[in-house]
């Protein structure tokens, strides 16, 4: 029997520049990861001087199909769309036999 499938290309358009913390007070990289997935969010800001936030979103990494792939450690910041945003969260996803099958990376 097979584990999980992996997420399918065509619903992987995007890449991203990932910048991870160097310890000292920088990023190192930039790393490339293509074949993932950015859904962006944006809200309505309460500040006078803006209508709507910087935005965030959820990036999907396929462990499988996206060239480059890694855990990407929160903290770090990446590229995508030409905006640049820092990561908050990573969770895992692991399918059978506790394999990671892809990790969703919340950036802000």
């Amino acid at each position: 029997m097979f584990g999980q499938r992996p997420i399918m290309r065509s619903l992987l358009p995007d890449s991203m520049d990932v910048y991870v913390p160097d310890g000292s007070g920088g990023f190192a990289g930039p790393v490339r990861v293509s074949r993932v997935r950015f859904d962006e969010e944006q809200s309505a800001s309460d500040d006078a001087h803006r209508s709507a936030d910087a935005g965030k979103g959820t990036v999907f990494v396929d462990a499988v199909l996206s060239d480059g792939a890694f855990e990407i450690p929160a903290g770090s910041r990446i590229e995508i769309g030409g905006r640049s945003y820092y990561v908050v969260k990573v969770r895992r996803r692991c399918g059978k036999w506790g394999r990671v099958h892809h990790w969703e990376v919340e950036v802000s």
